[in-house]
């Protein structure tokens, strides 16, 4: 019976790790906004870039020249009449309007959510069946009660909360929306500018237009057309501003921007056509993407990738770190009682945590480290049935920096 259920932990121990590592995997592809021809300035097609080769598809959707018919999200039918649920009315009948500079993918529900420029409406492609769904009802403008005009969604994106975000050129409007069950949009409120900002987000001359990107740590971060970069904490609607990216041509006004496979800023521009950028967050300096056979000016960018900002909680130390400072022992269990050893960790209070395979909190304990090597003995009588369990440490920021497989053997 042991012996069948220390395999079966290993098994399991690998399909975590192998869960962990799925989760961290990204995409090798972004949508973009272009026109049909290359140097055009009409924002229609929909094509997909394949960040590996650097290849364009060819025309995914025109939502023009061939625009499909449109259908309420909510009702599921045709809809023919927009007089009632657009402020501008600027060929709203057609999937892209008169073009798109807002665009947004989100992965779980194969959706790619857009507005088009001069409709004051939320639509989104279902991607399985091409299908166009409009968002009726309710707009940014009637959310935000504010007088819509052309240009004011141009940046928008889909963060790991699986809600949508947008923001008003003049960053008096943070939108969200959700993506599950019936959309609804919600006007967040003002964005406010950090004190040791100088550089305000409300500049609407020097920050309109740019794109969207969000993080893993419940940040936006805003790279406006002026190439300027602002980080926007979405609880405090608080903005830091980070500077300017370094790099680009004096023409280059980034229009879009996605995350790529390995973490970095790709940037396209409605105005420049010689070259895509790529940016490394790390220093904000940019460089020309690798060669493309085909270039189309771009009016906006989006992929599913999430822009990583905090460490990974089950790599957060190294595997020296996991051997040399925190050991569990014995393990397997099987009376009752463990001892984890600490090593030159940082003194503060840290919480044990051991949870079941479902997630299902069996035991929590705060300890004090206050020696460079500390043993704690931690008594867990009979409460604990025969199985595997997760062992979690935490430090005092809530943050996970020890996981492990503890056993339990009767």
């Amino acid at each position: 019976m042991k012996k069948n259920l220390r395999i079966f932990i290993v098994l399991l121990f690998g399909i975590f790790i192998l869960s962990d590592v799925a989760q961290a995997q990204q995409d090798h592809f972004v949508y973009a906004i272009t026109s049909l021809e290359k140097d055009g300035t009409s924002w229609t097609v929909l094509r997909k870039l394949n960040t590996q080769t650097g290849a364009f598809n060819t025309v995914f959707m025109n939502g023009i020249e061939n625009s499909p018919a449109l259908f309420d999200a909510m009702s599921k039918r045709q809809v023919d009449n927009f007089s009632d649920d657009t402020i501008a009315n600027s060929n709203p009948q057609m999937a892209f309007g008169s073009g798109v500079a807002a665009i947004a993918f989100n992965k779980e529900a194969n959706r790619l959510y857009y507005v088009p420029v001069q409709v004051d409406q939320l639509r989104y492609i279902d991607l399985s069946t091409m299908k166009v769904f409009c968002v009726t009802g309710q707009s940014f403008s009637k959310a935000g009660n504010f007088a819509f005009h052309v240009g004011t969604i141009s940046r928008m994106v889909v963060a790991p909360d699986g809600y949508g975000y947008s923001i008003t050129n003049d960053g008096n409007h943070l939108f969200r929306f959700s993506t599950n069950g019936n959309t609804t949009i919600s006007d967040l409120g003002e964005l406010v500018d950090a004190a040791t900002n100088n550089e305000t987000i409300h500049s609407e001359c020097s920050n309109a237009g740019g794109d969207l990107i969000a993080d893993d740590n419940g940040s936006l971060f805003l790279i406006t057309g002026s190439n300027r970069v602002f980080k926007i904490d979405i609880n405090s609607k608080q903005t830091q501003f980070l500077g300017t990216i370094s790099g680009l041509p004096q023409k280059f006004a980034t229009s879009g921007a996605a995350v790529d496979e390995d973490g970095n800023l790709l940037l396209g521009s409605s105005l420049y056509s010689d070259s895509y950028f790529l940016v490394d967050p790390k220093t904000w300096s940019a460089s020309p993407y690798k060669a493309m056979n085909e270039m189309y000016n771009t009016a906006d960018l989006a992929s599913n990738n999430t822009f990583i900002t905090k460490p990974s909680s089950f790599l957060k130390l190294s595997a020296d770190d996991l051997a040399n400072k925190i050991k569990l022992y014995p393990n397997p269990v099987s009376n009752d009682k463990f001892n984890i050893q600490f090593n030159n960790l940082k003194a503060g209070i840290y919480t044990i945590q051991l949870t079941d395979a479902v997630g299902n909190g069996a035991f929590q304990q705060k300890i004090k480290i206050t020696e460079a090597s500390q043993t704690e003995t931690i008594n867990n009588p009979g409460r604990n049935a025969q199985g595997f369990y997760f062992l979690k440490i935490l430090n005092e920021n809530n943050e996970t920096i020890f996981t492990q497989i503890m056993v339990v053997e009767r």
